[in-house]
């Protein structure tokens, strides 16, 4: 499974690369054992877990102050996002910086003002020194209850920082398009279908 997703997926990573660079002869096998994760072994692993946490830390304090600024800054567009809705529908996009605003900054200004994150069960594995996945189990404190909830997600290190390059979490795909700033992953597309009888009725008839 992972080798064929390399070989789909080999040409976007290298879309930016000249024919023939990763072996130095074009249309000659790729040297496999000079690309892939086994180039890109974590050299501290326990360091970058350390600058992990610590920038899950500083997300909880942002979070707290609903600093929306100071979030919309750890980020590294485009991030990808999926959720689900209620029915078990899966739904996945990618954000530039605005549609990203245009979608998360109402929820931070209409969020309760006590939300606050009680407790954290993170699953950290480093894959390199510049990638990182996690998955959560946690508990949140808003409006008097107690949440608990799981998500996932990516990291990456740009220009020595952490930032948000992919979040996964489930139940938000019912959240009204007009809720979240008129941008959503449940945005409604183009039904064609339901335009085919009018256009029927504008033919001239004969």
């Amino acid at each position: 499974m992972c080798l064929v997703s390399l070989m789909l997926t080999a040409p976007v990573w290298a879309q930016d690369t000249q024919p023939g660079t990763a072996t130095g002869t074009t249309g000659a096998p790729m040297d496999m054992s000079k690309m892939g994760p086994w180039t890109r072994k974590p050299t501290n692993e326990a360091k970058t877990r350390k600058e992990v946490e610590a920038f899950f830390k500083e997300e909880d304090a942002i979070m707290k102050k609903h600093d929306f600024d100071a979030s919309l800054a750890r980020i590294d567009f485009p991030i990808f996002m999926a959720t689900d809705d209620s029915k078990g529908v899966p739904k996945a996009e990618l954000y530039d910086r605005q549609q990203y605003t245009d979608m998360m900054k109402p929820m931070y200004e209409q969020s309760h003002p006590d939300t606050k994150m009680l407790t954290h069960k993170r699953n950290i594995t480093v894959l390199s020194d510049s990638l990182v996945s996690y998955a959560d189990d946690y508990t949140m404190s808003m409006g008097g209850k107690n949440l608990a909830g799981r998500n996932a997600g990516l990291l990456v290190k740009r220009d020595g920082q952490w930032k948000w390059k992919a979040m996964f979490e489930p139940g938000w795909g019912d959240v009204p398009s007009t809720g979240v700033g008129g941008s959503g992953m449940n945005k409604e597309q183009p039904k064609m279908e339901q335009e085919k009888p009018k256009m029927e009725q504008e033919k001239p008839k004969k």
